[in-house]
């Protein structure tokens, strides 16, 4: 990363640029008054106005090649990406003074990759980065990728967005070769995944009707398969969603009293995995995936619509069989997937949302208090204009750190072709099918 410490006024380097570029001016046309003037000077004199003008040109040459490299049209992108960061600055952001002290921001910058990464130390002068980092993505001309608040400072990428997976592509890989379970984390948009064996295992999607929700669960759950692993989904709606999976095997609950034995039975497993292979064994390892045991993947589709009308003791059971799948799955692999069209602060237990470190939205028309709701951060905050969309939004993960905006995989609006690939999945050799 390079540095780079802006005094926005700039009178002092201009002035210093003005002053070599007439001694240079000087040192070139004086030789050739002189020697153009018909005068005859001492050898001794010739060579020095020789020396004078040729140090003239060596300095006029030096100060354009400087002044190409140094501008915003400089063939080297960490150089031109300076020019441009200091034009910036001068136009949008402050300088002050106290006595001889003068505050000013600074910035780290550099290309990693192909992205623009910047950081912006504002020292207490810019209260609204996130307006700068907007500004900037305008001015640099390219798309803001990411932008976090932290430790008194702006983190900007900038770059290229990624093209979106083709998620029937990703559901298909692997479906000939079966290789055994896997671990590794599922794709989701450029270097956001799922990494269900982190902190990040629990997952907070929330999406409007409409905002392409149910094709990112049939991904998912044919990802979870893709992988080897087990699933469970609740579709209280009684929806396609739940039809697909049904046909294919996957236990589907629909009424209370569904729900509420298909989350007793993952808990009753969840606590004999962990008296069986933690509690009785002298290992310390508390990792599912060293002890080679699947993941047991639950989506909970719309749980605001199943705790609205159900009555106050289902409620209250429910809220507690989730409470302990969020609260002790990771170990032993249990993970929840919730879903629901909007959020308030009081409509899930902390106990269950504040396990959820996979947190995404998605939709064109979403609310403040639900985008904060979901993701932590307030709309103001994003670094950009909001550009959620039909399977388009926002992701936060503990990797990813701040917010990040994501554009889900592409499945075919045809239902039949992913329930196809599903059923491929499920009769891949003899050791899979362990979701039915």
């Amino acid at each position: 990363m390079h540095t780079l410490k802006i005094r926005t006024d700039g009178k002092i380097v201009t002035a210093m640029k003005q002053s070599l570029l007439f001694i240079s001016l000087l040192s070139v046309i004086f030789p050739a008054i002189v020697n153009g003037s018909g005068v005859t000077a001492p050898p001794a004199i010739r060579r020095i106005l020789q020396g004078m003008f040729l140090s003239g040109l060596v300095l006029l040459m030096t100060l354009a090649l400087s002044t190409w490299l140094l501008s915003r049209f400089s063939p080297v992108g960490w150089l031109k990406i300076r020019k441009k960061l200091i034009l910036f600055t001068r136009m949008f952001l402050r300088s002050e003074e106290d006595g001889f002290l003068r505050y000013y921001v600074w910035w780290l910058y550099g290309v990693v990759s192909g992205r623009i990464k910047v950081i912006l130390y504002p020292n207490g002068l810019e209260k609204d980065t996130a307006d700068i980092a907007r500004r900037l993505s305008e001015y640099l001309g390219v798309s803001l990728l990411k932008y976090e608040e932290a430790d008194m400072r702006a983190i900007c990428i900038f770059g290229c967005p990624p093209e979106r997976f083709d998620g029937l592509q990703k559901m298909k890989e692997g479906i000939t070769e079966w290789t055994g379970r896997s671990y590794a984390p599922i794709p989701i948009y450029g270097s956001v995944v799922w990494d269900f064996v982190s902190e990040a295992i629990h997952i907070l999607l929330t999406a409007p009707s409409g905002a392409g929700k149910t094709c990112f669960l049939e991904y998912l759950g044919g990802m979870v398969w893709n992988r080897g692993h087990k699933l469970y989904v609740i579709d209280a709606k009684n929806s396609d969603f739940g039809m697909i999976f049904r046909q294919i095997g996957v236990p589907v609950a629909t009424t209370i009293g569904e729900i509420i034995q298909m989350l007793t039975e993952l808990v009753e497993e969840m606590e004999k995995l962990y008296y069986s292979v933690f509690y009785t064994c002298d290992s310390v390892v508390t990792d599912f995936r060293k002890k080679k045991m699947p993941l047991h993947c639950l989506i909970f589709d719309e749980i605001l619509s199943v705790l609205s009308y159900a009555d106050k003791e289902d409620k209250k059971e429910i809220e507690r069989l989730l409470e302990q799948l969020a609260l002790k799955g990771r170990a032993a692999g249990f993970a929840i997937i919730i879903t629901a069209q909007k959020l308030n602060a009081t409509d899930l237990p902390k106990a269950i949302t504040e396990q959820c470190q996979t947190r995404i939205i998605l939709g064109k028309l979403v609310s403040e208090e639900t985008f904060h709701q979901a993701t932590l951060v307030y709309k103001k905050d994003i670094g950009s204009v909001y550009r959620g969309d039909v399977g388009k939004g926002y992701a936060v993960t503990p990797k990813t750190g701040g917010l990040t905006y994501i554009e889900t995989p592409l499945l075919p609006q045809n239902m039949e072709e992913c329930a196809e690939v599903l059923k491929e999945l499920r009769d891949r050799g003899d050791s899979y099918g362990e979701g039915r």
